[in-house]
């Protein structure tokens, strides 16, 4: 099969046409010519005001429920999904129902992705059964093909635990994936901490919840010399603390959910369940603070942190429903509507690009002549319009139906196949 892309700018702050415009020919799945202007005829031909080409996206951080709830999700619609929302690859929380913390559960996620144009990627717990209390076989988790290793969102509390994980993974050279979050300050916290959870009549989720966690664990990873993942991270001084150990040679990288640059606290206002995320939406002032960190560069990875819930869990009063959004199909238009005009392009790109991959230890895709297309196809310029019944995602808990964003995705380019978003 030949697919042909017409008059698309290169986003791939790595390339050397980086913000130029070429055509790009794929035959057989391996780019076979990039150039200014490509005659050839093609099977698939896609063109398009304002198209831009980068590297395939990878969503570090997405949760597929699967296995043991798949009513919310299961592996084929979480793929599929991910494939709508522009995704070739995704790595998926080890926190399901059992938790992925053996050889035999790793195994039967890459059993049941084997035949999807996404490429899924393992995450195993630390914890046996992300108790947080034994270490789980990382080692024959890896063997298997895991990728990296954490408890999903419950915290790793135990400083002895994570100093043993973050020593043992060194052997292989993985990360450890730490949700930095002390829940035992308020309990049954709700939404940030402030006037707004005041006057709501909220219980509030302080910053140092997270803030104090993140200190515990940049000391043990200065200690051991592990490599220490940490996110979701939701306030500026978590990254301003991330960015300060890195120059101190810790080896430690940042994380951000796409909620916390897309929104703030006043979501809330109306106790619309959707808003409810963990980390809670912070301020205003911290959303602007998070996306200047992003455009300076002190943040690695922007993840969907996709949650998905059904109508049971999610439609209640606003104490009773359970954290979390659905996003992984409406992720890129959701952080383009408040990024542009204050983060690069590019600088955006990369953190689900090279970002996620370089942490994970997974090979970069390339925009050359010969290798294989794995490539994410989408314009700044469109829109988005939600629309649930064009959605792949099991999830109640998505946008509101009729939403409409500035940015769209227009498919994917891989294993030979191009796959058009239907959004």
């Amino acid at each position: 099969m030949k697919i042909k892309i017409s008059q698309a700018t290169i986003v791939d702050n790595r390339h050397p046409l980086n913000g130029q415009v070429r055509d790009i020919l794929i035959e057989d799945g391996i780019i076979s010519s990039i150039s200014e202007k490509i005659s050839d005829k093609a099977d698939v031909e896609i063109s398009e005001e304002g198209l831009c080409v980068s590297i395939g996206w990878m969503d570090m951080r997405a949760n597929f429920c699967d296995p043991g709830d798949e009513i919310k999700e299961d592996i084929q619609s979480g793929l599929k999904a991910a494939a709508n929302g522009g995704f070739t690859a995704v790595a998926t929380s080890a926190q399901t129902n059992p938790p992925i913390d053996s050889k035999g559960q790793v195994k039967y996620l890459l059993g049941s992705a084997s035949d999807s144009l996404v490429k899924l990627y393992p995450i195993g717990t630390v914890s046996q059964g992300c108790e947080g209390k034994s270490m789980a076989e990382m080692y024959d988790m890896y063997l298997a093909g895991a990728v990296g290793f954490g408890d999903g969102k419950h915290a790793i509390s135990e400083s002895g635990l994570l100093q043993r994980a973050l020593l043992y993974c060194k052997n292989f050279d993985a990360a450890v994936l730490q949700f930095p979050y002390d829940d035992t300050l308020i309990p049954n916290g709700q939404m940030n901490e402030g006037a707004l959870s005041t006057s709501l009549g909220l219980k509030g989720i302080p910053t140092i919840s997270e803030e104090m966690e993140v200190r515990r664990d940049l000391t043990i990873a200065d200690y051991t010399g592990g490599r220490l993942h940490l996110g979701p991270l939701s306030t500026a001084k978590s990254i301003d603390l991330v960015t300060s150990a890195k120059k101190d040679g810790v080896s430690v990288t940042a994380e951000v959910a796409a909620s916390h640059l897309a929104f703030n606290e006043s979501e809330l206002e109306n106790f619309n369940s959707f808003f409810k995320v963990l980390p809670p939406l912070r301020t205003e002032a911290n959303q602007a603070a998070i996306i200047e960190k992003l455009e300076a560069g002190e943040i690695d990875v922007i993840s969907s942190d996709h949650s998905p819930e059904d109508e049971e869990h999610k439609k209640l009063e606003f104490d009773y429903a359970n954290f979390g959004q659905a996003n992984i199909e409406t992720f890129f238009p959701m952080i383009w509507n408040t990024c542009e005009g204050r983060v690069t392009l590019d600088r955006l790109i990369a953190t689900f690009t090279t970002g996620p991959r370089a942490i994970l230890n997974i090979a970069q895709p390339e925009i050359a002549e010969g290798e294989p297309a794995e490539l994410t196809l989408f314009t700044p310029t469109g829109e988005t319009v939600v629309d649930r019944s064009k959605m792949n995602t099991k999830a109640y808990n998505t946008m509101s139906q009729g939403v409409k964003m500035k940015g769209r995705v227009l498919g994917i380019v891989n294993k030979g196949q191009y796959k058009a978003s239907t959004l």
